[in-house]
């Protein structure tokens, strides 16, 4: 369990990092297009960008998975400290595992989806502009799709924090760190409304950079320091 919980902590803080030099333009800077470029030729415009940056969102991306996979193994080993008379161990359970395995296919459909278009965004086959906008709206969709996956694990893990604070805070694990779990899941929630919401990019970049590439870690790594290996199945916690 310690390894699990440290290994997820750095994946996330590295899968920030990783974020943010993408965010800076540290790889590669993306082109000035005029605002009057319609698709097809702001897709053809950005592919160099698109090749260019490819290593460093898939790092990310693939990162956010083994993260999401490292919490759903998680969840089930801190399931094994409770009791089975426990009310709390199945539903910690179900959210932090669900979650984990909803977050890991929505960061994997994403990659896969705009991996396809990195390969071929084209056939240069005499319908290129049909091509270029059926792909368009292909990635769009597969993305939508990620994005509720990822939404989703990120409401189950909230909750998931929210119960691991009240069942191992103030006993396995310090108050501190169970009013960690507890900011953690109240900035996740933030995060899932203000982007439903449509709320300036630069308000929910901070807040998931913060909780990814900050919180997070500390929350995992803290958890993985202080706990033991996991008690079997119904052994008293």
């Amino acid at each position: 369990m310690r390894r699990l919980s440290i290994g997820i902590g750095v994946a996330f803080f590295v899968a920030a990092i990783l974020r943010l030099v993408d965010q800076l333009n540290l790889v590669a800077t993306p082109p000035t297009l005029p605002e009057t470029t319609n698709l097809v030729d702001r897709v053809l415009g950005t592919i160099t960008y698109r090749n260019d940056i490819w290593p460093v969102f898939f790092g990310t991306n693939l990162l956010v998975a083994l993260g999401f996979a490292g919490i759903a193994a998680l969840g089930w080993l801190l399931a094994a400290r409770m009791t089975a008379t426990d009310d709390r161990r199945g539903w910690l359970l179900g959210t932090f595992v669900t979650g984990g395995i909803l977050g890991t296919t929505g960061q994997l459909v994403l990659l896969g989806a705009v991996k396809a278009q990195i390969d071929i965004p084209y056939c240069d086959c005499g319908f290129k502009q049909q091509e270029i906008v059926s792909q368009v709206w292909a990635e769009m969709v597969a993305q939508g799709a990620s994005q509720w996956l990822v939404d989703g694990a990120l409401f189950l893990g909230a909750i998931g924090l929210a119960l691991a604070a009240l069942r191992f805070g103030g006993r396995e694990m310090p108050d501190a760190w169970s009013w960690l779990s507890l900011g953690i899941a109240v900035l996740v929630v933030a995060w899932l409304v203000l982007t439903f919401v449509n709320v300036a990019s630069d308000v929910t970049d901070v807040i998931l950079l913060l909780t990814i590439g900050i919180l997070v870690p500390i929350w995992s790594i803290w958890l993985g320091l202080r706990f033991a290996d996991a008690q079997p199945v119904g052994q008293p916690s």
